[in-house]
């Protein structure tokens, strides 16, 4: 029955955080029905006003805050004695973002519950909403003054004759040294340097971890092959094949490395003369740089 849960009703007001959400459209002031003594309403009003709150309660859950405004002012109208809805309505008034309607609603709620438990927070409530409110109406006015100026059109523009003594125009830029800049490697030769300089350490570093290994399975097996474990010999062949990989890997990048590098120094010594071109060549089984001069 809607008597018994005043108390929660009130307490879900209470419990219901304020949330400030951008103001939209307002409807036209809600007018709330005359207080009544609860001993004047009956059973049914009661049992009726209370499912009607309760599908507000969940629109309100739902965020549909206009039927959920609906349903509470439904119930209220039913039972005219349960004053605890108004903060309940204001709440759904704030979260829709009427501030206005919010005051309004809590404001009626102290004239009707006077000594109210919650009188301070409902209070602070207000002020709260009262101060937004205020900070609101300047940046609205901001507003319509912007679009006011954007509207109203620019001045004329007053044409001026040219003087007869033109400011001296600053001289053209000096036109780039197009042999320097066509002598300039790019990046070519430092990511030939780079790659060679990445192989070379990947070689050494598989020549001595195979190296490594052929040591370990030749003291397993004391020197010799013919007892050795099958394990033990696998990882001496490994380690003879790493070995081997280790080696042409970085005798390549040794010699990549070395490429990059003369590539670099000789394309600095053409931007310095103006003269000589370095190119790379690449063919099978073969790598290197062509220095020429141009025709």
């Amino acid at each position: 029955m809607l008597r018994s849960i005043r108390k929660p009703i009130l307490a879900v007001a209470l419990a219901l955080p304020a949330i400030a959400v951008p103001a939209l459209a307002q409807q036209p002031a809600a007018t709330y029905p005359a207080p009544c003594d609860a001993s004047k309403v009956s059973k049914g009003d009661v049992d009726r006003a209370h499912t009607v709150f309760l599908s507000g309660k969940q629109y309100l859950d739902e965020s549909n805050y206009d039927k959920a405004i609906g349903y509470f002012d439904d119930a209220y109208s039913i039972d005219c004695s349960v004053h605890a809805i108004l903060p309940i309505i204001a709440t759904a008034y704030e979260r829709k973002g009427d501030k206005a309607e919010a005051v309004r609603a809590l404001e009626e709620y102290l004239r009707r519950v006077p000594s109210s438990p919650d009188r301070e927070r409902i209070e602070r409530r207000i002020k709260n909403l009262s101060d937004q409110l205020a900070q609101e109406k300047p940046a609205t006015v901001a507003a319509s003054g912007s679009s006011t100026a954007a509207a109203l059109p620019p001045p004329p523009s007053s044409s001026v004759e040219p003087s007869a003594t033109a400011a001296p125009t600053a001289p053209p830029p000096p036109a780039p040294n197009d042999t320097a800049a066509k002598a300039s490697p790019g990046p070519g030769p430092w990511i030939l340097t780079g790659v060679g300089g990445a192989a070379a350490i990947t070689g050494v570093i598989l020549y001595v971890v195979g190296a490594g290994d052929i040591s370990s399975a030749e003291s397993a097996c004391n020197g010799g092959r013919s007892d050795c474990p099958t394990a033990v010999a696998d990882k001496g062949n490994t380690g003879r094949s790493l070995e081997k990989v280790g080696a042409v890997v970085g005798v390549a990048g040794v010699v990549t490395l070395g490429a990059g590098l003369v590539w670099l120094f000789t394309a600095k010594s053409a931007r310095a003369s103006g003269g000589a071109f370095v190119s790379p060549v690449v063919a099978p089984g073969y790598a290197g740089i062509t220095v020429g001069s141009p025709l």
